[in-house]
């Protein structure tokens, strides 16, 4: 009896702390995009990332000022949603979403680049 209490508790702590560590990660397992830091290591990168491609895309330079909502989704690797503050070269500053997807041996892509804001952030 005393095993079966044993088992049962640590069973319980098991499934009761894995909850709580994926507790932020639960709309990523059922496919949607979850919330992230802007400050987290992998929102800076991908920000980055889209910055310097977008720049190359268009052959101007593009200027990060600052990321203002970050999410992300699992797929066949990730994909990173943020929204940020850019300017153009000494332009105005505007909002952009881009995504940026990161396949399983690491490699970036910029997949979306669109003005306007974080609609669907």
């Amino acid at each position: 009896m005393r095993k079966h209490l044993f088992f049962a508790s640590l069973l319980a702590l098991f499934v009761f702390g894995a909850s709580a560590a994926e507790s932020r990660v639960s709309a990523q397992i059922s496919g949607g995009y979850a919330r992230v830091s802007v400050k987290s290591k992998d929102a800076r990168d991908a920000a980055a990332f889209a910055i310097k491609a977008q720049s190359e895309v268009e052959g101007k330079k593009f200027i990060l000022i600052k990321v203002l909502k970050a999410e992300v989704q699992i797929v066949a690797g990730l994909n990173h949603r943020v929204c940020m503050l850019v300017r153009e070269g000494k332009g105005r500053s505007k909002s952009v979403t881009a995504v940026v997807y990161k396949d399983l041996k690491n490699v970036r892509s910029l997949t979306t680049w669109e003005g306007g804001g974080c609609k669907e952030l």
